[in-house]
């Protein structure tokens, strides 16, 4: 198949849960002998790097768009109908490509990443009558609702509900467009449906790289915790702020020689209390995470706000990584409490799960190996990739 592709941000490096759900499908797809044209929103990435990271892969078409947040744009946009999160996204440069491109060369599909860029169905069933899907990597709505339940700006509160607002309208329609929604969980579709029971929806996970499965952790330092994940996404920010206001502290008042060690871009928006600086080691962006992990014993994903799944909880079940994650941070993951991974919700279950994996009160070794099994009978990306094609091959016929 000849496919078109449609995506925000480039998908390298794979350093963040959203690049890697972009660049797994365009890869495994490739593999299977599908041929992809590529077009997306360079922002700030070089483009010389960008283009040979995806030129074995696909055909890159790299727009020179940046979509920073801008005050004055996201004020002025309060008079619009179409939430900013998504308004930043429709920019001229897409749409001049689009009709170039699909009035020059032929397809079969166009798959569109993230419901930012599913504007451009208009554009492309005015020109093609060609089948267009939609990959909803989160519900939006959702993110923004739970945004507006937790900021603690009441400022932020006050306009993440008004555009909490607008994406209870705005999404649901765009998705109606599509031939077909393929959501990243089955909460999430049920949650779009909801709100627009004629959307056709499918459920195909994000996935893993196999290679994964065969990693080796080094001997793990002990009453070592670790958290991995931009802290520019505010759903990851908000979370660790959380843990280091909420939880942390008693953690340290019980087990006085934990350390915690954060990974990812963004920490100096960190609320860092002075008295915990000293268990406390800000690694943040790394090369190779996989190696720096190798030897840390417990990973924490304390969201409190988010949607669609965390592909990081997969890989660190695939890595054989203990991990204490609440109810959100494992959304669409079909784990099991106490059989894969250990689920806490509230403070007192973080700092006595966390106890718990420390003083050999769990079987982490069963935990681990229990996770890697359910990781690569359900979550490896040939077998994501070829949900995919099934699906295509469904629509074009």
């Amino acid at each position: 198949m000849r496919i078109l592709q449609i995506a925000p941000q480039i998908p390298y490096p794979l350093d963040d849960g959203g690049r890697i759900g972009i660049y797994g499908i365009t890869n495994y797809l490739h593999q299977r002998g599908n041929k992809i044209d590529f077009a997306v929103y360079r922002k700030h990435c070089d483009y010389n790097s960008s283009f040979n990271a995806l030129k074995n892969i696909c055909t890159p078409h790299i727009l020179n768009v940046q979509t920073d947040n801008n005050i004055p744009k996201a004020l002025i946009n309060l008079l619009s109908p179409i939430p900013y999160n998504i308004a930043k996204f429709i920019r001229k440069e897409m749409q001049e490509f689009l009709v170039w491109f699909l009035k020059n060369y032929e397809v079969d599909i166009v798959h569109v990443d993230h419901a930012h860029m599913g504007w451009t169905i208009d554009i492309i069933k005015n020109i093609k009558d060609v089948p267009v899907v939609l990959r909803e990597h989160n519900v939006e709505m959702r993110i923004m609702k739970r945004f507006a339940e937790h900021d603690s700006n009441p400022f932020l509160r006050t306009y993440a509900l008004l555009q909490y607002k607008k994406f209870l309208k705005y999404e649901p329609m765009i998705c109606g467009k599509f031939d077909n929604c393929i959501m990243i969980t089955r909460e999430d579709e049920n949650e779009i449906l909801h709100y627009n029971p004629k959307i056709k929806t499918s459920v195909i996970p994000a996935g893993i790289d196999p290679e994964l499965l065969k990693f080796t952790s080094k001997e793990t330092i002990p009453f070592s915790l670790f958290h991995i994940g931009s802290l520019k996404w505010l759903p990851n920010l908000d979370g660790l702020n959380w843990f280091l206001d909420e939880v942390f502290p008693k953690v340290i008042n019980k087990i006085p020689n934990v350390k915690l060690f954060i990974y990812g871009k963004g920490s100096e928006n960190l609320r860092i209390n002075s008295l915990l600086k000293n268990n406390i080691i800000v690694r943040g962006y790394v090369e190779d995470i996989f190696s720096e992990i190798s030897d840390k014993q417990v990973a924490i994903v304390p969201l409190r706000v988010g949607g669609g799944m965390r592909i990081k909880i997969i890989e660190l079940m695939a890595l054989g990584k203990s991990i204490i994650s609440t109810t959100i941070g494992k959304e669409g993951i079909d784990v099991i409490d106490n059989e894969h991974i250990l689920i806490a919700d509230n403070k007192e279950d973080f700092v006595n799960k966390i106890s718990n994996v420390f003083y050999d009160k769990v079987n982490a070794g069963k935990l681990i190996k229990s996770a890697r099994e359910f990781v690569r009978d359900n979550y490896t990306w040939e077998n994501v990739a070829l949900q995919f094609e099934n699906k295509y091959k469904e629509l074009i016929k």
